[in-house]
């Protein structure tokens, strides 16, 4: 493999901020056989082909991780570069969704193919891209780093459901900087990674009704947290019984770039119906994570009054 790396002019990353596959549209992970190589796809040089590529569904979650994508190489394969196309890009000339590839070192054949090497890795695609139909994009590579023919399967990228709920707050982003929602209810309380509900206990020495908490608009998940980017990059804060009457106030604060110099943000407030009350964009950059990251923190993208 050693020989099949230096020839494809390979640099592993040993800073992960820094490594320009955090911002792929196809994400493999954190895995110690897998590396991110930039620049168009080599072309066929007489190395071995991918002789199947395969997905565990038809279709994938834009956004979600964990999908799984099986390879079966020809004998002499060592790794496989894989990487994203649409339908009618030319590989020829560099025509793929990100530039670059990922590249994975082979495994041992599986054991209905003993002479076959294999790949097996769990795989996303980012939120950002459209939905659609996109192609997976297959390239073996021998230890002399000759490549082979390229193969591509098409998968149907789809548009994760929104969660439903009676008032819903939605923040989406691209790329793998790590940003948090912030939305501020009626009567003050606030939803964000630090404090997921907006329903307030009462003062102590007061009863509480077990159930009360319910009343509150609670936070999904912390998206990309810490830099490390497990799924598409969007947090809800849901409202589950009727949202108290009055104004909302909704905050994004960009906690980390995490190696990405920009990242383009959009916040959708919904009614129980599913139809926006409310949108607003912006883009959060590197002077955005300056400063406090606790409740209060991050820049208005909108305010709304629900009735």
């Amino acid at each position: 493999m050693k020989a099949a790396v230096l020839a494809l002019g390979l640099v592993a990353c040993t800073d992960a901020a820094s490594d320009p596959g955090r911002g792929a549209a196809l994400w493999l992970g954190e895995r110690a056989d897998t590396q991110w190589r930039p620049g168009a796809l080599p072309v066929d040089d007489g190395g071995p082909a991918v002789l199947a590529l395969s997905t565990a569904r038809p279709n994938i979650v834009l956004g979600a991780d964990g999908e799984r994508l099986r390879a079966t190489l020809a004998p002499g394969a060592q790794a496989m570069l894989l990487t994203l196309a649409a339908p009618n890009d030319d590989l020829a000339f560099g025509g793929t969704v990100d530039d670059g590839a990922w590249i994975v070192v082979a495994a041992p054949p599986e054991p209905d193919t003993p002479d076959a090497p294999s790949v097996d890795v769990r795989a996303g695609i980012a939120v950002d891209l459209p939905p659609g139909t996109l192609q997976l994009v297959g390239v073996a590579i021998d230890a002399e780093g000759r490549a082979g023919p390229p193969t591509r399967v098409d998968v149907l990228a789809e548009s994760a459901p929104l969660p439903t709920g009676e008032l819903v707050v939605s923040l989406s982003w691209a790329g793998p900087a790590d940003l948090d929602l912030h939305v501020v209810a009626p009567d003050g309380g606030e939803a964000w990674i630090g404090d997921p509900n907006t329903w307030e206990p009462p003062p102590p020495g007061q009863p509480i009704d077990p159930n009360a908490w319910r009343t509150g608009g609670i936070l999904d998940h912390d998206a990309n947290a810490a830099c490390a980017r497990t799924g598409g990059p969007a947090e809800h804060v849901v409202w589950q019984q009727p949202a108290p009457a009055g104004t909302y106030v909704v905050r994004v604060d960009a906690s980390a770039m995490c190696g990405a110099g920009a990242a383009p943000w959009a916040v959708t407030v919904y009614d129980v119906d599913g139809a926006p009350l409310a949108t607003a964009t912006g883009t959060a950059y590197a002077d955005d994570t300056l400063g406090a990251h606790g409740a209060g923190a991050g820049v208005t993208a909108l305010s709304v009054t629900v009735p």
